[in-house]
């Protein structure tokens, strides 16, 4: 048998393997459902929580946390924060405050994913709570749903409901506003 024709067989693969493993490199993304529900678990209960919530990488926002192995876990001001791989820590850590907004995206995404989907449009269109409106709906949890003069509004919590309908003009007000676009808030 002729050594010299085994020889590159032995040696390509063993090259094309050395070249996908560095530190830095990511595994290639597998959406299986079962995979990223198994890398999943290996985090602590507390946290896989968190990171089911969480749903996405923030610096890789089409990566599933789990999809590329166990998820990546910072604090970033005494926040936990849970990344698709060790790759994406760098660059998270370089810009906090848009991390932590896209992590507060992605949670409002998750909730409001919770709604029904004519009420998840309605309330992505609303996105701000009718009575509290620097408060985003989904932000305080799943939105709450009233019907003032038969019209649907959201608020950001059961808190703000007996405000809403004390005064409905105020809130039916305040929801036309919220759905007006900015262009044409400044026309009027």
């Amino acid at each position: 048998m002729d050594v010299s024709r085994i020889i590159p067989f032995l040696v390509l693969p063993a090259s094309l393997f050395t070249v996908g493993c560095t530190k830095e490199a990511p595994l290639p993304p597998q959406n299986n459902e079962a995979n990223i529900r198994a890398s999943l678990a290996k985090l602590d209960p507390d946290d896989c929580e968190l990171a089911e919530e969480q749903k996405f990488c923030p610096v890789k926002t089409e990566n599933r946390l789990g999809s590329m192995g166990k998820p990546v876990k910072v604090i970033i001001k005494e926040q936990p924060v849970f990344l698709c791989c060790k790759g994406c820590e760098k660059q998270a850590l370089a810009d906090p405050d848009s991390t932590l907004a896209r992590v507060e995206d992605l949670h409002i995404k998750a909730v409001l994913d919770k709604l029904d989907p004519d009420d998840r449009k309605m309330a992505e269109e609303q996105r701000f709570c009718a009575v509290e409106m620097e408060n985003r709906l989904g932000s305080m949890g799943k939105p709450v749903k009233v019907i003032i003069k038969e019209q649907p509004v959201f608020l950001c919590c059961k808190g703000c409901e007996r405000r809403a309908l004390t005064n409905p003009n105020k809130t039916l007000a305040a929801v036309k506003k919220l759905k007006t676009p900015v262009t044409d808030q400044k026309k009027e």
